[in-house]
């Protein structure tokens, strides 16, 4: 594996299929009901309600088809779609930091298409993943959110 560039010591270069699993979204025309517990979502957010589920809480959602650049992040469980895949992190990872990796990540690189933008679950999983120790993600989890918040305020008092 090819490194882009050097890593602070502590950290590692790994795959992204050995951090998350990549879950495909499957159709929602059969799973829906107005009345169901769990949102169904696209990439584009929620299009929908289930009975059902097929992503746990905590999971970022991309565009598998279309809008690919769009990463969101999802508190609760959720079904997705079939144009949409669910990225759930495993105990190396913390599920926010993959989600704020996923913002950063310009996922255009690894379009297989050649018309619509398209992904592929095994184009997913070969993305190299700068991992920090679990103490390393806390510690960049909050300086975002704060910097977010910060920038939040700011936004307000323009207005």
């Amino acid at each position: 594996m090819e490194v882009p560039y050097e890593l602070p010591e502590s950290w590692i270069w790994c795959l992204f299929g050995e951090i998350a699993i990549v879950i495909n979204g499957k159709n929602q025309s059969k799973a829906e009901n107005p009345n169901g517990q769990y949102p169904i979502y696209g990439s584009g957010g929620v299009m929908g309600r289930a009975d059902d589920y097929i992503c746990p809480e905590n999971c970022t959602i991309i565009g598998r088809k279309g809008s690919i650049n769009n990463p969101l992040f999802i508190t609760e469980k959720f079904w997705n779609v079939d144009t949409a895949f669910g990225l759930c992190a495993n105990n190396l990872v913390l599920p926010k930091y993959l989600f704020y990796f996923c913002k950063t990540f310009d996922f255009t690189t690894i379009d297989s298409s050649t018309t619509l933008p398209s992904l592929t679950k095994t184009n997913i999983q070969q993305i190299l993943f700068p991992l920090p120790p679990l103490a390393e993600q806390r510690r960049i989890i909050e300086k975002i959110e704060i910097l977010f918040k910060e920038l939040d305020n700011i936004v307000l008092n323009l207005i």
